[in-house]
């Protein structure tokens, strides 16, 4: 039992050098962070990228659109012809 705390002791200056790394660095981290982060991250895609549903609306929108330049392109078409 004196051999493992010897070691422990031993070794003690490493093992808190190694944790003072970790917490300085943030290799581990808190649930608390890790909300943190989650929010902020949910916050930049909502400010950078566009709803599905959007997407979805002004696809049909430029849909609409092409079908009206479509029956406008006929229409001269087929009244030049006259």
């Amino acid at each position: 039992m004196l051999e493992n705390s010897d070691i422990f002791v031993e070794y003690s200056p490493v093992i808190v050098l190694v944790l003072l790394y970790f917490m300085q660095f943030k290799i581990f981290v808190t649930p608390e962070m890790l909300e943190k982060k989650h929010r902020q991250i949910l916050l930049e895609s909502e400010n950078r990228f566009a709803p599905i549903n959007s997407l979805h609306d002004l696809k049909e929108q430029f849909g609409e659109i092409k079908e009206k330049i479509d029956k406008i392109y006929e229409y001269f078409l087929t009244n030049n012809q006259l």
